[in-house]
């Protein structure tokens, strides 16, 4: 293999790399999405008095929290795409319009 052909592969290897943590990374988007609208629904449940909302509310704040914080490392650590940080970024912005309605 000429040189010329070993720098195609490799490109290609890295960019394959680079896609599948991409995608492993948009479905963490898709499940941290799914998460805050459960988070919301039950926010403004739990300011109503439902027992049940009330209940669930720390434990799903504290594991938000969590979530937060691993995807605040991934963009600290380049692993988030422009794409994907724009979209935590609209994510985020669902949970403080709820906190400020």
């Amino acid at each position: 293999m000429r040189a010329n052909e070993r720098v195609l592969v490799l490109e290609k290897v890295e960019q394959r790399k680079h896609n599948i943590g991409s995608c492993k990374w948009d479905r963490y988007l898709d499940d941290y999405n799914n998460y805050v609208k459960e988070y919301n629904k039950h926010y403004l449940n739990a300011q109503k008095g439902d027992e049940r909302s009330i209940s669930l509310y720390p434990y799903m704040k504290e594991k938000w929290e969590a979530l937060k914080k691993r995807l605040v490392k991934a963009y600290n650590n380049k692993r988030l795409s422009e794409k994907q940080v724009r979209r935590v970024i609209k994510i985020n912005m669902k949970i403080v319009k709820v906190y400020f309605k």
